[in-house]
């Protein structure tokens, strides 16, 4: 026993010299470059049989095959991999120049021990996968954790706050229960998938749940522990030991605001580099009716459940809505005088004060305005039985250069949206193509189309819509409409890597404000009232876009014309709201990812921006309070 307590002791002793970092980097680096090396010629080589010869003549390819080439591409680049490599490589670093390139070696070991085991197949490889993460997974966090102390190992207050907040995190048993669940959940989450489904919906499953499922997590652990952190050393007495130092209010607000924040960044990176790894790796499993991955059967180019993953999933698409239609300004006007015109003689007797007459017609040719366009938009998106719309996407120039489709996407509803309807719309798009669709009330339908259809010297796609079977002469028994967000054309606008990584980014912006939102509630709340201001505003936050959406359909007028007064009330009550956290609400990274929509970089400055100013916000509020408390006064008691 004693012999191998030495033997341990001598290898910790090794682990910490110059050399053996220096000797362990180099082998590090180069292993991750020959890796890389390897599987670019491996991807190179199987590449040559994947894609799709030219065809056409004098050599041009038609546009089914330009999107085929494409996206067959995709399997030639080795970016995913290369992302891989240098994130275990980075962890491995990291880990060497800690003093645990040693331990670490010995978890690769570990892992190496899991993963041929789960090469025997059935349950065992399911298992074998997830021990795998497991341990890659808590691995990558502590050597974070351990970077972000030696991060913080600087003099002054600000670091030393900070530096105490992390060794909090991982010392109370909340926020050890979260950490647990996070990485277990990133682990075990693969083993849900259905592998009898398509690959494309394998693929947004695991999106969907664990992005969201990380991000919230993470959120609920950094809300309440930003709390406990602040509100309960209070409460204890326990800040008398900080504030009777030369620390300043903000200096201590800061180290804590910098402590939790790197907390969250370390989980978010540990989520997300699982996420992204994962993802690549279901990317290049076989597709339905594949042999193999990109590789489709009996000779065909692509299969659909590939075409769909490539072109809907794993991309960053911009969308393109309906133009709204043009109003005659002139005569809308005079319908809005009309009508308050209607409105005041109700109420004439009651407001004899010229100026609160003035100001009643003003609020109220300001909500019949807002009421009599939101009836418009209302009527322009539904269509009655047997008749017939246009709609007009303007835009899309950049969309006819690509050589990926371009996607129509649409959600009809009509009546109690029974799934037993026998629906069918007619779609006209240009040059007279026309589609009968089976329309799945109540659920989102995709058609891929070709650039082809733009409009080349206007970059405008004109999609007519009628209610019925164009080709049987039959209409349906009611009419359809769509939801301000449920009729699109997207376009592959960037790339599905780098979309993720700015999604990630803004996902971490947002949990700094969360922090900075619930240390500033802490400042002056008890530490159950700051977690219900702090999960209230959470809440509001995230739910702002659905109250948003909601708002388009809710009617504030009755069948008359006349205006409810209560529905108007909780109306602009919940525009306060949803206009409050719109910026916050429209970034959407999570479901940005989920669904393949871009975040461009002028909406991810934008977001940040607006976010860094709230946080800065309440950093000064939080700091002015905090000056203005007796913390460190001794009472006596």
């Amino acid at each position: 026993m004693n012999k191998l307590s030495d033997f341990f002791s001598r290898l910790g002793l090794l682990q910490q010299q110059r050399i053996f970092k220096l000797a362990a980097s180099g082998v590090i680096a180069f292993v991750a470059i020959a890796a890389c090396i390897a599987y670019t010629v491996a991807v190179s080589a199987a590449s040559e049989s994947t894609i799709v010869p030219q065809a056409g003549q004098a050599g041009e390819l038609d546009a089914t095959s330009r999107i085929i080439n494409d996206i067959l591409a995709a399997k030639q680049s080795p970016v995913g991999f290369y992302i891989g490599a240098a994130a275990v490589a980075g962890v491995a670093l990291l880990a060497v120049w800690l003093n645990l390139g040693l331990t670490y070696a010995g978890l690769a070991l570990l892992g190496a021990a899991l993963f041929f085991a789960s090469r025997l197949g059935g349950r065992a490889h399911d298992l074998g996968i997830a021990a795998v993460g497991l341990v890659g997974l808590i691995a990558a966090f502590t050597a974070l954790l351990q970077g972000l102390r030696l991060l913080f190992m600087g003099s002054g207050p600000v670091m030393a706050v900070a530096r105490t907040v992390l060794a909090e995190a991982v010392r109370i048993k909340v926020s050890l229960v979260f950490i647990v669940l996070i990485v277990l959940m990133m682990a075990v989450l693969p083993l849900t998938l259905d592998t009898e489904q398509p690959l494309r919906y394998r693929v947004q499953s695991f999106l969907q749940f664990s992005t969201s499922g990380a991000f919230w997590l993470i959120a609920i652990l950094i809300l309440t522990f930003s709390v406990s952190s602040v509100t309960l050393e209070q409460r204890d007495k326990v800040i008398w030991q900080t504030m009777t130092k030369p620390v300043s209010a903000w200096q201590y607000l800061l180290g804590k605001w910098l402590g939790v924040t790197a907390l969250a960044g370390a989980l978010l990176i540990v989520a997300a580099s699982g996420v992204f790894i994962f993802t690549e790796y279901l990317r290049n499993q076989p597709a339905q009716n594949e042999n193999r991955a990109y590789v489709a059967q009996a000779g065909q180019g692509i299969t659909e459940d590939r075409l769909v993953l490539e072109t809907q999933i794993l991309t960053a698409r911009a969308a393109v809505r309906p133009s709204p239609p043009r109003l005659n300004e002139e005569q809308f006007t005079a319908n809005v005088e009309q009508k308050v015109e209607m409105e005041l003689r109700t109420i004439a007797d009651a407001l004899r004060d010229p100026g609160a007459l003035r100001a009643k017609r003003a609020e109220l040719r300001e909500q019949i305005a807002d009421s009599l366009r939101r009836a418009v938009l209302a009527e322009y998106r539904a269509i009655d039985a047997g008749q017939t719309r246009v709609y007009t996407f303007e835009g899309l120039s950049r969309a006819r250069e690509s050589n990926r489709p371009i996607i129509l996407r649409f959600k009809f509803d009509s009546g109690a949206n029974r799934p037993d309807a026998d629906y069918r719309i007619t779609l006209i798009l240009r040059g007279g193509e026309m589609r009968v669709v089976p329309l799945a009330l109540g659920q989102y339908q995709t058609f891929p189309l070709t650039p082809d259809i733009i409009d080349a010297a206007t970059g405008t796609v004109e999609v007519t819509v009628i209610n019925g079977d164009l080709t049987q002469r039959t209409a349906n028994p009611e009419a359809i409409a769509f939801a301000p967000e449920a009729m699109e054309i997207s376009y592959a606008a960037g790339g599905f890597r780098g979309n993720f990584f700015r999604c990630v980014a803004v996902l971490w912006i947002k949990l700094g404000f969360l922090a900075m939102l619930a240390i500033a509630a802490s400042t002056f709340l008890s530490f159950p009232v700051a977690c219900l201001v702090s999960f209230t505003v959470f809440l509001a936050a995230e739910g702002s876009g659905f109250i948003a959406s909601a708002l388009e359909n809710y009617a504030t007028e009755d069948r008359e014309g006349n205006t409810l007064w209560l529905p108007t009330v909780i109306s602009k009550i919940a525009e306060v709201v949803s206009g409050t956290f719109r910026i916050y609400a429209d970034l959407r990274p999570t479901s940005r990812i989920v669904e393949g929509l871009l975040l461009s970089w002028s909406d991810m400055l934008l977001g940040v921006l607006v976010l860094a100013i709230a946080s800065l916000a309440l950093f000064t509020i939080a700091t002015l309070i905090f000056q203005r408390r007796e913390l460190a006064t001794y009472s006596g008691q």
